[in-house]
């Protein structure tokens, strides 16, 4: 024998073999002792029930019935794994991100806006999202370029109208302030606040429908079309996000409940399974076949 082939073999000291025997622990399925005391009472359990039933009398038949309580828990072991690994499955599935993509043809273009909205506990208000539907509706149905002026606005869209006033009102704006800001050509509000003599002591009070409206002859049509072009897109950004989040947890539901592990390892687990289950019947036919020959004997 050569120096090459000498120490060709596996573990030769009672130490290394136990530290071999245990290294399959970590394969789990694969482990050749219980990986925990759990099986191991499992075991012991089954030994003492197999024996109670089929009370055998040889080594052989003691020897079948180890083997089948072996089979029992690994059989356990194994439906155990495959458990874990659907409710793995299940939890990574469960994503909200990936969720909010597939309620926008796998688009990640809103993911930021949903999420936000998620986690500030969001509560669906269908009174305002049908009224951003209708805002919508009334927009689309202009041509933005026969928009001449704020007149034009308070003659043919009542809504928006409505929409824009309590706006300004909210924010004590003129239309000129708001839709300036809106457009990004800021007229500082503080500077309405000078033209119009308001001294610091009357900053809260509250813009008159009149002051709002003064001077709307002022805004340019480029910048009312301009205006509504951004409120069209913010207000159906907004509806998509309500939309996407009120389906959202049915959704992460489904989703969850579809999900299914990696393929290659389902297999693996279904292998192990098979290959004891059919140990476990050889071992009970051979334990049958000899108890039925010591009783004909």
């Amino acid at each position: 024998m050569t120096n090459k082939t000498k120490y060709i073999g596996g573990p030769k000291s009672k130490e290394t073999k136990a530290i071999s025997s245990r290294n399959s622990i970590t394969h789990g399925l694969t482990a050749r002792r219980w990986i925990d005391d759990n099986e191991q009472s499992l075991f012991d359990m089954n030994v003492k029930e197999f024996t109670v039933d089929f009370e055998p009398q040889t080594y052989i038949e003691k020897t079948l019935i180890e083997k089948m309580s072996e089979c029992s828990v690994r059989l356990i072991r194994i439906q155990n794994t495959e458990n874990a690994m659907f409710d793995l499955a299940s939890s990574e599935a469960g994503h909200p991100e990936e969720s909010i993509k597939s309620l926008d043809n796998n688009s990640d273009r809103l993911t930021q806006a949903v999420r936000d909205a998620y986690s500030e506990n969001w509560q669906l208000d269908p009174g305002a999202l049908v009224k951003k539907m209708v805002i919508i509706g009334e927009i689309n149905r202009q041509n933005l370029s026969d928009i001449s002026g704020w007149g034009y606005v308070e003659d043919n869209m009542p809504i928006t109208r409505n929409y824009i006033i309590k706006k300004c009102t909210n924010e004590n704006l003129s239309l000129f302030d708001f839709i300036s800001r809106e457009t990004d050509q800021s007229e500082n509000v503080g500077i309405r606040l000078i033209i119009e003599g308001v001294d610091d002591s009357d900053k809260n009070m509250s813009l008159s429908i009149e002051k709002i409206a003064k001077d709307s002859h002022k805004i340019s049509s480029s910048s009312i079309q301009k205006y509504f072009e951004k409120l069209l897109r913010s207000l159906a950004k907004d509806a998509q996000v309500q939309l996407i989040l009120k389906e959202l947890e049915p959704r992460i539901q489904q989703i969850k409940d579809a999900a299914i592990p990696d393929i290659q390892k389902l297999n693996l687990i279904q292998r192990y399974r098979t290959a004891n289950e059919g140990l476990f019947s050889k071992s009970f036919r051979e334990l049958i076949a000899i108890q039925d020959r010591r009783k004909n004997i």
